[in-house]
């Protein structure tokens, strides 16, 4: 009887969604401002329009060009907004120190949130691991805020007793 309930169910579920997605098809369909059936041309245009009044870009012809304020903008938003690749664990442990002063508070906690967004666990304030290799990453990062001289990574095999709960917490 189970067997028999399992493939009906599903088969229910997808005519269901079959039936809600012909309900809806006359009307293209957003998700968080971007049209599911293809791009919103009005809000594309206006977007490289607002690009263009802020320098970041320019028209030279039909191409849309980065200019030096854009590249600088580009590289602070690659860092603010990507993720650290995740690849094959090699066994070393990176642990990221810092002791930056009180006066560059800010930059310190963009530093901290930066290493948290990247997946980077916390062992203490100053103190973080992570498994992969990121020294590039995080000294791109650290030159940008001009912290480099207060962040070092140490590449270690054992980060001692806590080992094992990073182990579990990486997924390792």
């Amino acid at each position: 009887m189970r067997g028999d309930f399992i493939p009906k169910f599903i088969k229910a579920v997808i005519d269901m969604g079959i039936e809600v997605h012909n309900m809806w098809q006359w009307e293209p369909l957003y998700y968080k401002g971007v049209n599911v059936n293809g791009y919103n041309k009005t809000k594309f245009y206006t977007g490289f329009k607002n690009l263009e009044r802020r320098g970041i870009i320019e028209k030279r012809g039909a191409q849309y060009r980065f200019t030096k304020t854009g590249k600088d903008w580009l590289g602070k938003s690659q860092v603010k907004y990507s993720k650290l690749q995740k690849k094959k664990w090699d066994g070393n442990w990176r642990v990221v120190i810092f002791d930056i002063p009180q006066e560059y508070r800010k930059k310190r906690n963009t530093l901290r949130g930066r290493l948290r967004w990247w997946g980077f666990h916390m062992l203490q304030k100053s103190v973080f691991v992570f498994p992969y290799a990121c020294e590039e990453e995080l000294g791109y990062l650290c030159s940008q805020l001009n912290l480099s001289a207060y962040v070092d990574v140490i590449v270690a095999r054992s980060i001692g007793s806590q080992e094992n709960v990073m182990r579990k917490y990486f997924k390792i």
